[in-house]
Parts: C-alpha cells; structure tokens; sequence
C-alpha cells in the first residue's frame, strides 16, 4: 500500500512582489547589439519611380532586433517630412522600438522641435493609422509646449504634421496675444 499523499501548504507560495515588471523596451540579454542605423516609414502612396523623402525618419545610435520587423534603440534623432517633403518635426529621445511600416514609441527624455516649438514629453508614439493615411504622432502622459509666443501644460497630445496642427488635452497657461512689448 502507497503512503497517503503530502499535505498542501497551509498557505499560498510567496511571491517576490517587489520585483520590477519586464521592462519591453530591454534588449534580450543575448540580444545582437549594433550601432548606427537609419529607420524608416514610407508614405503608402509614394509615385512609383519619384525620390521622395520618406515621412518618418529614425537614426539611433545603437539598435538590437526584438523580432521580426521590430527593433529596440538607443539615444535616437527621428526627422517626420510633410506631404511637401519639407522637415516638419524632429523628435529626440534616450530610447524606443521601431516595428517596420506601424508604428516608433520613443521614450525617456523625449523632445519635439517643430518651428519655433518645443514639446518635452516623457513618450511618443508616432502611427500611420490605416492604409493611405498619414501618420500622425500622440502622447497620453504631460506635456510641456515652449514658444516665444506661449507656455502650455497638457495631459496629452496629438500631432498632424501633414496639416501642421496639434490638439493638447486639459491645457493651461498663456498666449501673448499682438506685437511684443519689448
């Protein structure tokens, strides 16, 4: 006759609640790492044999695949063209992930130059939406928009680089409004 089964514990297994979550913009630790690479997003309509600029543009000092078509970088520089192919933004940040043709998160210090603009933003997320659409970048977290013209604080952000437009959510601070008393 077999002895009878142990007991189950009386209480449940510990877990280590105090361990951080994976981090997904990490690099696997055998991850391949490489330096300077360039990324980009094509317009879904470019004309057939025409040079044209793409409209997302990503170069990062260092880079490791994540799988396939999706890349993890570092200390990256992203140019986004409008429909006139002209450097309607440049966003910098410490790190992101690229998936090819979809979407770039870029994280971590993140700073947005647009004409006479500057965006601070702890992260972007820059889409083309559906097919034939031009892409357009967001954030859901604080912003900070400096101009010579006016200082805002927003709790989010949408940016058309096509139409050279914004929406900012829940925003306060000032416009100066007229010519400049200086």
């Amino acid at each position: 006759m077999l002895p009878p089964p142990p007991a189950p514990p009386a209480t449940a297994p510990e877990t280590d609640a105090a361990a951080p979550a994976a981090d997904p913009l990490a690099p696997a630790e055998d991850a391949l790492v490489m330096t300077g690479i360039n990324l980009y997003m094509h317009r879904a309509r470019q004309a057939e044999g025409v040079a044209r600029k793409p409209e997302f543009w990503i170069h990062a000092e260092t880079f490791s695949m994540a799988g396939e078509d999706r890349y993890l970088f570092e200390n990256a520089r992203a140019v986004v063209y409008d429909d006139q192919d002209a450097e309607s933004m440049v966003i910098e940040s410490r790190r992101g992930q690229f998936e090819q043709e979809k979407r770039a998160v870029l994280e971590e210090g993140v700073v947005v130059r647009a004409g006479t603009m500057t965006l601070n933003l702890s992260s972007v997320v820059w889409e083309r939406p559906e097919e034939g659409a031009p892409g357009g970048a967001r954030s859901d977290g604080p912003v900070s928009v400096d101009d010579p013209k006016f200082k805002l604080e927003a709790r989010g952000l949408r940016l058309y680089p096509d139409s050279k437009a914004f929406e900012l959510d829940n925003v306060t601070g000032f416009i100066t409004f007229g010519k400049d008393a200086s």
